[in-house]
């Protein structure tokens, strides 16, 4: 009987371990997700339609496919990278249909490995100018919430709102979608031939405009950006209000092939946060499957039987002498 019982507790431990298993989604945290200092990752995205001015031209041109590459490397042998921090330097360049480079652009930027916003640091900078970097710029924080965050923009060099919209399925994977409205503003003066802002002097100084609209699309357990598309308008302006040439301006979308690696990125990070949880799962299944056969051999085994001897001899009570 007392072996049987034992059996039973056994099995009931058993069942226990196989439910911790079977829920192990719902009470083990992920695993704790940091930027890498080694990052190394390109991004390409396709405008069509756009209007741009082509330098060698020094006119404004209409109706090109133009490229925007971005290379994002991390810098880990740097004095600023540590524990805590992840310096990457992105390269943009934009290019027309026939390979002409149009516009380039380098940014230094300091990330807090855990959050993803931009820290202070020494090295900071936009094409080598120091520049305060703040918000988010490459990348959103792991476990992303369903909230407005501050999305770098680099023409006009501040941040501003990545409006939350909501969640929605891009090739089977659940992301979340901001949209970011950038103002239209002066960004920057620059000199420039007159005629670009309907001017007849040889050169004056003119200011550079710009606005822009973003979609970026996010899977909330990685942080990573796995699609974009952005709408900028950056433009010319004479001393006089006037409107002038066109530096910059279309609809790019990434390329699926950037989308498909950003997505592959995405999910290699989500398994790597789950290993504590495939790890506790596998254990609590093993030990319950263990538990639960040796209950149940316990439970089905029959106590020995006593020998008959045993069972007919009386008992010997102990007889007090005088």
């Amino acid at each position: 009987m007392r072996t049987r019982v034992v059996g039973l507790a056994v099995m009931g431990l058993g069942g226990l371990a196989v439910v911790a298993a079977v829920t192990a989604d719902a009470w083990v945290p992920l695993s704790p997700a940091e930027l890498r200092l080694d990052e190394d990752l390109a991004t390409e995205s396709i405008g069509q339609q756009v209007r741009y001015l082509d330098p060698a031209q020094v006119a404004e041109v209409t109706g090109e496919e133009v490229t925007v590459s971005v290379r994002v490397r991390g810098d880990e042998d740097t004095g600023a990278a540590d524990d805590d921090t992840a310096v990457w330097q992105y390269v943009s360049e934009t290019d027309d249909a026939n390979g002409t480079l149009i516009a380039t652009s380098t940014t230094l930027v300091c990330l807090d490995r855990r959050s993803a916003e931009a820290v202070n640091c020494v090295g900071e900078s936009i094409d080598g100018e120091p520049v305060d970097v703040r918000g988010l710029t490459l990348r959103f924080p792991a476990d992303t919430q369903q909230r407005d965050y501050d999305l770098w923009d680099t023409t006009a060099r501040q941040p501003f709102p990545a409006r939350y919209v909501g969640a929605e399925q891009l090739d089977g994977l659940r992301v979340y979608r901001f949209e970011q409205e950038v103002p239209e503003q002066v960004v920057r003066s620059v000199p420039v031939p007159g005629r670009l802002v309907g001017d007849d002097a040889v050169e004056i100084e003119a200011e550079v405009v710009h606005t822009s609209s973003r979609t970026v699309l996010v899977e909330p357990v990685s942080g990573v950006v796995v699609s974009e598309e952005e709408s900028p308008v950056t433009a010319l302006r004479g001393p006089d209000g006037a409107a002038g040439a066109v530096l910059l301006a279309g609809t790019f979308h990434w390329s699926e092939a950037s989308v498909d690696d950003a997505i592959d990125r995405a999910e290699q990070v989500r398994d790597d946060r789950g290993d504590l949880r495939t790890g506790v799962r596998w254990a609590a299944s093993s030990t319950g499957a263990a538990l639960l056969a040796t209950g149940a051999l316990l439970a089905l085994r029959r106590n020995p039987a006593q020998p008959d001897d045993a069972q007919d001899e009386p008992v010997r009570v102990p007889v007090p002498s005088a």
